[in-house]
């Protein structure tokens, strides 16, 4: 009998899958914008991803006595062009937007693969505009050294591990570690004395919602070796970041506020100092007229004038190296799955970078004049299946 219940136990687990309840979920956006900045020539094209990302994405949910086993395979789409899945808008491959397989139940989830961070999942709930082309808040912490964010530097975890807790009387607890944040692990490149090829990240959250009011807290601390910083083209000793950032939202009715701050410190050889001090905060509203919203969004970060923002587009190293940004935008909901939206965003930036522009990516800052601004009207639909 014992050798049957193994030789069954080996055919489940090489065999095909058990049916599970499995959905195709996706997102299209598709949008025209007119984009200008200064040492750039202006532009009006189609785009993909004017207010979020497009996607495409598969769940499977499967029974397990009291627990259920959960997959998500999510992937960015540019679909305005034939790039292949995985690719973004501007052709550059961005892989997965997250792999993950997870056990949920009422202990909570416990969850491993390429995963969103509770990082990423605070600036969804804390920023309205998150995700999107046009989130201020998304390009002040993009090109900032910044770690916490939809699209800052642990948004996205390699090799992680999270806990979720579950509702504990309105509070949320979350623990991420991520074994090779870079994609760098220790596994095929030995460290030495010169070579450092590990780089991780840890993050604590707790959340609270209670009728109107959220609040949330995170904070994040990662080491990056030598190798990650060589492939970046920055410094040559291990860099380490702690970051904490706060949030809230508070529903009026007639319209609901949002609330951002964050801060990040970095330091060199494993040994976190005020080297370099960056903050970034953001204020949002959006208020329901008519069949619609209004949408506004502002943002601003400090970068320290001694610090060195660790993108290939910065420039400079003097003071003014800081950036503002704010959004006005109009969203209609033509059915229960489209939305019509209408967007003006702008991008400020100081004396003595370029590292931030209206287009959600550091290679499209390259060429901005450094001090100058950019800024983008976007019309457009999005499409949810």
């Amino acid at each position: 009998m014992q050798k049957k219940i193994i030789a069954l136990a080996i055919a489940a687990a090489f065999s095909a899958p058990a049916f599970a309840d499995t959905t195709v979920y996706g997102l299209v956006d598709a949008a025209v914008a007119h984009v200008s900045a200064d040492g750039q020539k202006s532009d009006t094209l189609a785009v993909s991803g004017g207010l979020s990302t497009s996607r495409l994405g598969v769940k499977s949910v499967q029974d397990a006595g009291d627990m259920k086993i959960v997959a998500v395979l999510e992937y960015q789409l540019a679909a305005q062009t034939g790039a292949t899945v995985g690719t973004n808008e501007f052709s550059f491959s961005t892989g997965a937007r997250q792999q993950m397989l997870a056990l949920a139940g009422g202990f909570g989830t416990f969850a491993t693969g390429y995963l969103q961070t509770t990082g990423y999942d605070f600036a969804v709930k804390f920023d309205p505009t998150a995700g999107s082309t046009v989130s201020p808040l998304g390009n002040v912490t993009k090109g900032g050294g910044f770690l916490i964010g939809t699209v800052a530097g642990a948004a996205r975890a390699q090799r992680a591990l999270a806990y979720i807790s579950p509702d504990l009387g309105g509070v949320t607890v979350a623990v991420n570690y991520s074994t090779a944040l870079a994609g760098l692990g220790n596994l095929t490149v030995p460290n030495s004395t010169s070579v450092d090829s590990k780089s991780t990240a840890y993050l604590l959250s707790a959340t609270y919602n209670g009728g109107p009011l959220s609040v949330g807290a995170v904070y994040v601390g990662a080491s990056a070796g030598t190798s990650y910083l060589a492939a970046l083209g920055t410094e040559t000793s291990t860099l380490s970041a702690t970051e904490y950032a706060l949030g809230a939202s508070y529903d009026l009715t007639v319209v609901k506020l949002f609330a951002t701050y964050q801060a990040t410190k970095t330091g060199t050889n494993n040994v976190v100092t005020k080297a370099t001090d960056n903050k970034a905060y953001s204020f949002s509203a959006v208020a329901p007229v008519g069949p619609g919203a209004i949408a506004f969004s502002y943002a601003k970060n400090k970068v320290d004038a001694t610090g060195t923002v660790a993108t290939l587009s910065h420039v400079g190293t003097g003071t003014d190296q800081a950036a503002n940004g704010m959004t006005l935008a109009w969203l209609q909901g033509l059915s229960k799955t489209t939305t019509f939206y209408a967007a003006y965003t702008k991008m400020s930036q100081g004396a003595n970078t370029r590292s931030y522009s209206v287009i959600n990516d550091n290679l499209a800052a390259a060429s901005l004049t450094a001090g100058g601004s950019s800024s983008m009207i976007a019309v457009g639909l999005q499409n949810k299946f």
